[in-house]
């Protein structure tokens, strides 16, 4: 885990991120065993358009961990593709395995 993480969040959220930041480390403390200093980003904000969510970045944006409705619906769908495919289609005779 890096001990350093910006936090990037849609402006009009940033007052709720700012309230929960600090109870957020305390846990993550508790749980992982190791300190972390959490940034909140008040430059670059997430789009207003967006849902939702936070977008964490670590060593000057190399390591990037979205966690907005929109990355986790687009993971959702990718892992229920499928069985959406399944449902649609029946079962492949021709495949020996299933996703």
């Amino acid at each position: 885990m890096e001990p350093n993480v910006l936090v990037k969040t849609r402006q009009v959220d940033q007052n709720i991120v700012q309230s929960v930041l600090p109870r957020s480390v305390e846990e993550y403390k508790d749980q992982i065993g190791k300190d972390v200093v959490v940034t909140l980003d008040t430059e670059n904000y997430l789009p207003a358009d967006a849902c939702g969510g936070i977008e964490l970045s670590a060593l000057n944006g190399r390591i990037r961990v979205p966690n907005t409705l929109e990355s986790r619906l687009e993971l959702i769908s990718a892992q229920l593709l499928p069985a959406v495919r399944t449902a649609l289609f029946g079962r492949n005779a021709n495949r020996k395995f299933t996703d």
